[in-house]
């Protein structure tokens, strides 16, 4: 990534791996799953020289950005999200057992509507939308370069839960057969999760070696 600078913060009980993804030249940044206070994700755009440009969110939890509307107000950047997500998080009944089982209702509309094969452009940057449902029904994955921003579809030595509505097993290993696992295996793995002993990155060809949700669940030869 020789014209990207990347950066991370960690925030919550969950461990969530926020991203910054910024234009070296340009300084325009994408904002992956953005958590934590909206003032001290602002204060930390303002430390790093960071011109945001959109929020990418992986899905449509509100774990991964606790504080859209306030920080909205503050940047005044559009948020996206899968397109699928967007339908599915809208329904009253389901913003109704989200916000019973996170604490809160999932960020919709969004502004900017995914689909998988996108391109999304930041400065002289890029990145690609791959759609990988599972975890939820509009989870994706965000390549950019050979890093894979995985959200909570694949996460180091195993996989996103899919016991929440909209969750999927069988979904899920599919995504991550059909749409992870044909990339470059040096691909790095980098998670919206992680726990707190364990390393917050890998490779996919250290996961196909060690993840469960791979070594168990898919015969495939790749």
């Amino acid at each position: 990534m020789h014209h990207i600078q990347k950066l991370r913060r960690i925030t919550g009980p969950y461990n969530l791996n926020t991203y910054f993804l910024v234009c070296k030249e340009s300084r325009k940044a994408v904002i992956i799953d953005p958590g934590g206070k909206a003032e001290e994700v602002a204060d930390f755009i303002r430390k790093n020289d960071i011109i945001p440009d959109k929020v990418l969110l992986t899905h449509g939890h509100a774990d991964q950005f606790f504080s859209m509307a306030a920080f909205k107000k503050i940047a005044g950047i559009p948020y996206c999200l899968h397109e699928a997500d967007d339908d599915f998080f809208k329904k009253p009944e389901i913003r109704s057992k989200m916000k019973r089982s996170l604490g809160l209702p999932p960020p919709y509309p969004a502004d900017i509507r995914m689909k998988d094969g996108d391109t999304v452009n930041f400065g002289c940057c890029e990145l690609s939308v791959i759609h990988t449902p599972g975890h939820t029904p509009g989870s994706v994955c965000l390549l950019c370069e050979d890093h894979l921003f995985t959200g909570d579809t694949l996460f180091v030595g195993e996989a996103g839960r899919t016991d929440l509505p909209g969750g999927n097993l069988n979904c899920l290993i599919d995504s991550i057969r059909v749409k992870i696992l044909p990339l470059d295996k040096k691909t790095v793995i980098l998670p919206a999760h992680h726990h707190t002993n364990d390393p917050p990155r890998s490779t996919l060809e250290q996961e196909m070696k060690t993840n469960i949700h791979i070594t168990d669940f898919i015969l495939d030869e790749f």
